[in-house]
């Protein structure tokens, strides 16, 4: 038996959009489609890592949906996937080729990439620096999506702007039509060589960004987590080479501009500027010296004599000392060693998986198990009964209260009663997490609890085991066996994850004594469940294909359907 929930429901539109009629314009459904772009993919992988099941799936893309923010990208949108792999290649293009154009002396490295990078990369790149003015984040402290433009706009201006608008040259060709309008051929030089400098850091600002665009994007190839983890690594390191290799070059160019002495390293190997060699040649000496001090492994072929070449090669000593003990400490970080709570709970896992072989369980249950512990612990290892413990009594209810602050957002039923009533009711609660396909009720049997879900979905199926339909949160089952003596009728499936709010019914009557406005509005709750439940069950009995089915599948709205008619 599979532990994913066979729906046999029809799909069900949960974007948040209004229905289209099917007499729509082609450039409103144009406009539609552009819009599902900006807003919320379920199917993406950032999506179902952040929340915990489906239903707070649904409820993000309906509040994004319903926002008048309609032009700011979500996070976790096509538009933004896109985005993030457009940004990747336009700023790896240029943190390559940039620094080659040191080692030819400000001439193009290729006239045809010069050309395209003119003309392409430079107008993409700052296309990108205005769309990340509307592309929402996640608060990694809160986990919120934020997506007020406000809120969207001071992040940016806060944290990259000025580091990608001097990347892509609006800061540095300000500041020469201001300062530097009426230069020397020395004062250009040197000012071309400081812009490519510094436009190189600005770069390399944004080289922590780039690796995450790169494992997302390794992700969307679905490249094993090794390989993800290498192609950082080794990505980064090529960065620092290169760059480090190009500046070699670069950084007594610009101070010995046309005198370049006799006792530099470079007049040695004969890739000065006057000499007459290759990029790739002068390429290589350079690359050559860096990695020999970049990794300590000698001081090369050549003797360092010029101060100004000794304190670069010191510069680049150090910083690949520093840089390979931070390649060790992310090692480390990655195989659980550093991260306390990610160790605790790959050993709990560790501890899982001998118990599971010593009990020879199957391996239908053994995923079930993992899949529990994955999304109760969220991959953090903690131990709620000890923290509780310690815990004074008023602050356990705080968190009790505030783990149900959805069910009583939700529930319109407790929305009418005195908050003394809902606060003993809430406090008469207990929850439980659910795996999917968790039976939770079956079809006959007595029901002593009332069940109200707080996040997740469940699935109603009758006793022919026909699904008829689903509850989300905020909706309880259960009912019908709480305010009547009928036994339970349908059975109750989950389809995902789910957390449940559940009480004794006999304390829940008790504590709803007083306000027979609220048990009168169970009582017609209880009727139109019963009758929706029958009008499908009806339904389906007949084909599966009625006006009430083709409407809950948004047929009806989207779409032109052929009716049989009467000849004449």
């Amino acid at each position: 038996m599979s532990n994913v929930h066979d729906c046999n429901l029809p799909p069900k539109d949960t974007s948040g959009f209004s229905k289209l009629p099917p007499n729509a314009s082609p450039f409103r459904k144009l406009a539609r489609g552009l819009r599902k772009q900006l807003a919320v993919n379920p199917n993406n992988f950032k999506c179902k890592e952040f929340f915990r099941n489906k239903s707070c799936q649904t409820a993000e893309q309906k509040r994004y949906a319903q926002s008048a923010h309609f032009y700011v990208i979500h996070p976790f949108s096509n538009l933004n996937s896109l985005l993030e792999v457009v940004f990747f290649l336009t700023w790896f293009a240029c943190i390559v080729s940039d620094p080659l154009e040191i080692l030819t002396d400000l001439g193009p490295v290729s006239s045809v990439y010069d050309m395209i990078d003119d003309i392409i990369i430079i107008n993409i790149q700052r296309i990108l620096v205005v769309s990340f003015f509307f592309v929402g984040y996640v608060d990694t402290k809160t986990k919120e999506i934020v997506t007020q433009p406000q809120r969207v706009i001071w992040n940016y201006l806060t944290t990259y702007f000025i580091f990608d608008a001097t990347a892509t040259g609006l800061t540095l060709q300000t500041i020469k039509l201001i300062f530097l309008a009426n230069t020397s051929r020395e004062g250009e030089v040197i000012f071309t060589i400081c812009k490519k400098i510094i436009g190189m850091c600005a770069f390399l600002t944004r080289l922590d960004t780039l690796m995450h665009f790169l494992k997302h994007i390794t992700r969307y190839l679905r490249l094993p987590k090794g390989i993800q983890t290498a192609a950082t690594y080794i990505l980064r390191t090529f960065i620092y080479i290169h760059c480090l290799t190009c500046f070699m070059y670069g950084v007594p160019s610009a101070l010995y501009i046309d005198d370049w002495p006799q006792e530099s390293w470079m007049r040695q190997a004969q890739i000065h500027r006057d000499s007459d060699t290759t990029l790739l040649s002068r390429y290589m000496e350079c690359l050559l010296v860096i990695v020999c001090y970049f990794f300590g492994a000698s001081h090369g072929l050549y003797n360092v004599n010029m101060p100004n070449e000794q304190l670069y090669l010191t510069i680049v000593t150090l910083f690949g000392r520093l840089y390979t003990l931070f390649l060790l400490a992310d090692l480390l970080k990655n195989f659980g060693i550093a991260g306390v709570a990610e160790s605790k709970y790959e050993q709990q896992l560790s501890t899982l998986e001998e118990y599971m072989l010593s009990k020879d369980l199957p391996s239908n249950l053994r995923k079930r198990l993992l899949q529990f512990y994955e999304y109760k612990l969220q991959k953090h290892y903690f131990n709620e009964p000890e923290i509780m413990s310690t815990l004074s009594e008023h602050l356990r209810t705080e968190l009790f209260l505030f783990a149900a602050r959805k069910l009583i957002r939700k529930v319109h039923v407790f929305k009418c009663l005195p908050k003394a009533t809902l606060g003993a009711i809430i406090a008469s609660m207990k929850m439980e997490t659910y795996s999917p396909r968790d039976v939770i009720i079956k079809i006959g049997t007595n029901i002593e609890n009332l069940f109200f879900i707080s996040s997740g979905t469940v699935a109603v199926i009758n006793g022919e085991g026909l699904e008829l339909l689903h509850m989300e949160d905020g909706e309880e089952f259960g009912i019908i066996s709480t305010f009547t003596d009928l036994k339970q009728k349908y059975q109750i499936e989950t389809v995902e994850p789910t957390e449940v709010f559940y009480i004794n019914k006999d304390v829940f009557l008790g504590l709803l004594s007083t306000h027979p406005e609220a048990i009168k509005k169970f009582h017609e709750s209880i009727e139109k469940r019963a009758s929706k439940l029958l009008m499908i069950e009806e339904t389906i009995k007949k084909g599966g294909v009625g006006f009430l089915s083709e409407l809950r599948s948004g047929k009806i709205l989207e779409s032109l359907n052929k009716r049989p008619t009467v000849e004449k």
